[in-house]
């Protein structure tokens, strides 16, 4: 088996989580969801960064070919380049302690462990790994693998060239979410670790930061902002759009909403636990913060009703707050939609 990665820059976007400026040409991240698609694009602003322009295409009646052309056309694509990501399903990521080596001697050695650390044939797979700890003096180092079936990369490679675009960089949403936050969230912590959980269309990605930094644990939840949305027009009686509609702004119905929610925000929540209690035993360190984003998020409340039951302070995370807005993305509505733009952001702070 050939080892070199399909996808070379894969984990330079983890190297991105170490503070590191770049006067490259803007980058777009295109993030492909279940129901929308989210392009933005971002540049280097002196020691920042800034939102020249964004959109959210729906992909309707899945149609996501022409949704991401859409995409393309109000990103006036000429000489940015596309970063895209895929998750879910025939996705993994494995955190293993090895002897110390370079990461070109690991590279080398690895191709022979691939079976005992993923439950798919070597030959179907694109792999990356990366040294969470390369200055460390210690015997052992942390690692961090990465496994994505060939045909997901293949397929959204395809996707793009269909859309007119040529795309060179993929990564998986876990990695650019580490990516954002890292560069984005300035909230200081004192001990233990964070937790992130994206809640996107058809399931949750959650992800914990060991001491506040590097992903050291991340798993697919298959329970989404869509699953809220149909409780609410479930119990309400009303349709999938009014039903959105609610989850944003319940007004005087907010009780009924979360009352509607009660149900998948229970099952999100013991999922929560049982990982949260498995990554404490495991490392020995506590979860002591969790941070939303993604579309879920924008149940009004939501955090509160995780607080209670995790007993962790509980924050809805906006990656827009670490970002200068250009004059185009200042006079639209992007606010509006900062909890769905993580993976898009992370994407487009790629350093390539």
């Amino acid at each position: 088996m050939n080892w070199r990665p399909a996808f070379p820059p894969f984990f330079k976007l983890i190297n991105r989580i170490l503070p590191a400026k770049s006067s490259q040409a803007p980058v777009v991240g295109f993030d492909i969801g279940t129901h929308f698609i989210k392009a933005i694009e971002i540049g280097p602003l002196g020691n920042s960064f800034e939102i020249h322009r964004w959109t959210l295409e729906p992909a309707e009646g899945a149609d996501t070919l022409s949704a991401l052309k859409r995409a393309a056309s109000c990103m006036s694509m000429k000489n940015q380049i596309p970063v895209a990501s895929v998750s879910g399903k025939g996705t993994l990521i494995r955190y293993i302690d090895m002897p110390r080596m370079s990461l070109e001697e690991l590279r080398k050695s690895f191709v022979y462990e691939i079976d005992k650390y993923f439950p798919f044939n070597p030959q179907e797979i694109y792999t990356d790994c990366y040294i969470v700890d390369p200055q460390s003096k210690e015997k052992k180092m942390s690692v961090l693998v990465a496994a994505t079936k060939k045909e997901l990369v293949d397929d959204r490679i395809k996707l793009f060239k269909e859309a007119g675009m040529e795309l060179t960089h993929v990564t998986t949403d876990s990695v650019v979410m580490a990516n954002a936050f890292n560069q984005l969230a300035n909230t200081e912590l004192a001990a233990g670790a964070r937790a992130i959980l994206d809640i996107g269309g058809s399931f949750s990605n959650l992800m914990i930061l060991d001491k506040g930094h590097f992903p050291s644990f991340t798993r697919d939840i298959f329970i989404g902002s869509q699953e809220l949305s149909k409780e609410i027009a479930n119990i309400l009686g009303v349709d999938m759009a009014k039903a959105e509609e609610l989850k944003r702004s319940p007004a005087d119905q907010y009780e009924e909403v979360m009352q509607a929610c009660e149900v998948p925000i229970g099952k999100l929540i013991g999922e929560l636990q049982l990982s949260f209690d498995y990554f404490s035993t495991e490392k020995n360190i506590p979860v002591v913060e969790l941070f939303l984003v993604g579309g879920g998020a924008l149940l009004k409340g939501i955090e509160g009703a995780f607080e209670k039951s995790l007993n962790i302070p509980v924050k809805i995370w906006n990656p827009l707050a670490g970002l200068h807005l250009g004059s185009e993305a200042a006079s639209s509505d992007i606010h509006l939609c900062s909890s769905q733009l993580g993976v898009a952001i992370g994407l487009a702070l790629t350093k390539v």
